[in-house]
């Protein structure tokens, strides 16, 4: 019987998850997490941009928050390093006159591995009678291998 446990527990080891093994979805600014062992691949919240609409404050434009995320692993040739933007709110600014606009979701190939990342919340929101350092800022970012 022990023979039976130990194969269903490698079995159940070898069996890949279709998510990057994190306890929250919620990065820190700076934070840096594992999104693949092998080849290990790892995803930094390097910057953001926030411009929207802060509680309590009638705005015209709503604003938007935009995100910068740094992905890095290292292959045969050296170190890969390739930047992500993702944005939540009116995110015309990005891409010219047009309509409204979300980009909060993007798949990308990376190190051998096919993600989708998406953005769900920048927090915190913005306040009339507060300012905000970069510091203060977390994401909640939603990694899925594809």
């Amino acid at each position: 019987m022990n023979t039976k446990l130990l194969i269903l527990f490698a079995a159940l080891w070898a069996c890949e998850s279709d998510h990057v093994e994190k306890k929250d979805n919620n990065i820190r600014y700076k934070e840096n997490i594992k999104i693949h062992d092998v080849p290990a691949a790892t995803l930094t919240f390097f910057e953001v941009s926030d411009s929207r609409c802060p509680e309590g404050v009638q705005c015209i434009w709503a604003g938007n928050a935009t995100v910068d995320l740094a992905l890095e692993s290292v292959n045969t040739e050296g170190k890969l390093v390739e930047h992500i933007n993702l944005c939540l709110g009116d995110c015309r600014t990005l891409y010219g006159p047009g309509s409204f606009r979300q980009v909060d979701s993007l798949d990308k190939h990376f190190a051998g591995e096919s993600y989708r990342f998406i953005l769900e919340k920048v927090n915190p929101a913005p306040k009339a009678d507060s300012v905000l350092s970069k510091k203060d800022y977390t994401i909640t970012l939603r990694v899925e291998k594809k």
